[in-house]
């Protein structure tokens, strides 16, 4: 299994009692499948990902184990490192945050190769031209003496893909990677991230409070509530014959207008105007 989670437990202390933010979680993901993580704001889809590289807040006390590609990251070994500089790569949800503004681009989509893995600038910078190429970006050469505030949202999401693909990582953890798009620079995005996903038989956990997105998009979806995980599916069955109640009442609460929102191919969503 390229992604195991096995009764994962997140607490935070704090003056007033522990906090707990995950509570038992297990998951898995194979390689070349797309597993959605999909709840309400604050439920602990981004926490789960962010555990996985162990992103955590400070003093966070967590149990239970996660393995990608049989890597242990919750010991004290040098697990996480491997993860986090090979196996494994992440797209955030909003890609300006993700880069230094005062930066430019290339310093920025090179600095893993450069510092981490020691190839030397040139090598790396063209490595990059070629995954800018790969995630459909025009000019990729000149692309890199731009500063972020000169690309639009859909190019920086581009650039932010590129990016977590230039070390061949076998795991993609996508963290509401698409949320901040416009609905056709999401398809267009969703598009290059599956044809990705099918062309380097990558392992792709995607997170996405959008239950509609998680059925078109994935192959699998588990359904996290209040830390837990209460649900697990295939993406096909999430409509079709949701099984918790949690589930049926996120699948009656998706607003859908009869014959325009059946979830495509694709993995776009419906005309914006079927949803909202």
């Amino acid at each position: 299994m390229l992604l195991d989670i096995h009764d994962l437990h997140l607490t935070v202390p704090r003056a007033e009692g522990p906090r707990h933010i995950l509570r038992g979680v297990s998951l898995t993901v194979a390689q070349g499948e797309t597993v959605g993580l999909v709840g309400e704001s604050g439920c602990g889809k981004s926490t789960t990902a962010r555990a996985v590289l162990r992103l955590l807040p400070d003093r966070a006390e967590t149990s239970g184990t996660i393995t990608v590609q049989g890597i242990e990251t919750t010991g004290d070994g040098d697990g996480v490192h491997e993860v986090r500089t090979r196996r494994a790569g992440m797209i955030f949800q909003d890609p300006r945050s993700s880069l230094n503004p005062v930066r430019r681009i290339g310093d920025s989509a090179t600095e893993r190769l450069v510092h981490v893995h020691g190839v030397p600038k040139r090598e790396a910078r063209a490595r990059i031209i070629e995954l800018f190429a790969e995630v459909g970006l025009r000019d990729p050469a000149d692309l890199l003496r731009c500063y972020p505030h000169q690309l639009s949202g859909g190019m920086l999401q581009r650039v932010v893909i590129a990016s977590a693909l230039s070390t061949d990582p076998e795991l993609l953890l996508a963290d509401e990677a698409t949320s901040a798009l416009d609905v056709t620079t999401q398809a267009e995005v969703l598009a290059v991230l599956r044809r990705l996903r099918r062309e380097r038989e990558l392992g792709v956990l995607f997170i996405t409070h959008d239950l509609l997105l998680a059925a078109a998009y994935c192959d699998r979806v588990y359904v996290m509530r209040e830390g837990a995980v209460v649900d697990e599916q295939p993406a096909r069955s999430l409509f079709e014959d949701p099984e918790h109640p949690y589930t049926q009442a996120l699948a009656r609460a998706t607003p859908r207008l009869p014959g325009r929102d059946a979830p495509r191919a694709d993995g776009a969503r419906p005309a914006k105007g079927a949803l909202r």
